[in-house]
């Protein structure tokens, strides 16, 4: 049996910068607010913990009236996060891949997709996360741009 799903994004951008630079700006969660424009607050919920597979999260879009709070389901230092639900009847995951070009560039890849019965429940926010999702993405690449 095929099982639902919906893709919110799957966006690859460049960033002029080294790819290990790239994901420790990305992995201060706490700074997140100051860089990318549609977090009202991100922390770690357990404060002093490191990145790394159960490691939680929340952060508050400003499109939702209640922050979100996921774990860390994929981790490889400097290369991949991944957080979100994953259960046999459905799953929301969020993945972010870095990859070095060399040079001092770095490609991120951004995807985000529902399937089972989530995504059949998140099928009305489609667009709110996916533009969501895109404007992190854009985010994330402009932050480097002013540096």
């Amino acid at each position: 049996m095929k099982r639902l799903r919906l893709d919110f994004i799957d966006y690859t951008t460049e960033i002029e910068a080294p790819c290990d630079e790239v994901f420790a700006f990305f992995t201060d969660i706490e700074r997140w607010p100051s860089w990318a424009s549609g977090i009202k607050h991100a922390s770690r919920i357990v404060p002093g913990t490191e990145w790394g597979v159960g490691f939680k999260i929340e952060f508050a879009p400003r499109f939702l009236p209640v922050p979100i709070r996921t774990k860390v389901l994929t981790y490889t230092k400097g290369r991949v996060i991944e957080w979100g639900l994953r259960t046999p009847i459905a799953s929301l995951v969020h993945r972010f891949d870095f990859e070095p070009l060399g040079k001092g560039r770095c490609r991120v890849r951004h995807t985000e997709c529902a399937q089972g019965l989530l995504a059949i429940t998140a099928r009305p926010m489609k667009k709110r996360i996916g533009e969501f999702d895109m404007r992190l993405a854009e985010d994330l690449k402009a932050a480097f741009k002013k540096r």
